[in-house]
């Protein structure tokens, strides 16, 4: 089921620090945000939450033409499709609970960098996953390694 995701403009406060980023206004919970200047594109899926912002004068609705006008994140290749569907994801469960093994942080680096992987390398990446980067608390399943 696709939820029905709400663009809003709020408007962003600048901290008394010259050096400290632009925050947004209003408290937004499981929310993707993209801030500008003056201006934060808010993306949410809890209709509750959208209504509640929209009761402020200050925060309006961002429409389909104003986005396709606007470039989300300037000079990224990211486009609004590609951070409206992270959204219905906020909030819920990570869906990768085991620990993070170093080929797979290897595997995501290369992936990002668009170098297709080999045979060899899913390889290497199966053997250095044995060492564990992040999650390393969680519970693992154990891998028998071989001799030498």
């Amino acid at each position: 089921m696709n939820a029905i995701v709400h663009w809003l403009a709020v408007p962003v406060e600048q901290k008394a620090e010259t050096h400290a980023p632009p925050t947004v206004k209003y408290e937004v919970p499981n929310a993707v945000i993209v801030r500008g200047l003056r201006t934060a594109y808010v993306g949410i899926a809890d209709n509750k939450v959208a209504e509640q912002l929209l009761a402020y004068p200050d925060v309006e609705t961002l429409g389909a033409e104003e986005r396709m006008r606007t470039e989300p994140l300037p000079g990224t290749p990211m486009t609004w499709e590609m951070l409206e569907s992270q959204i219905p994801l906020l909030g819920a469960g990570h869906r990768h609970q085991a620990a993070v093994g170093l080929g797979d942080v290897i595997s995501a680096l290369t992936r990002k960098a668009r170098i297709p992987e080999c045979g060899s390398c899913a390889r290497r990446r199966t053997g250095l996953n044995r060492i564990t980067v992040w999650g390393w608390w969680r519970t693992r399943k154990l891998q028998l390694q071989p001799e030498g």
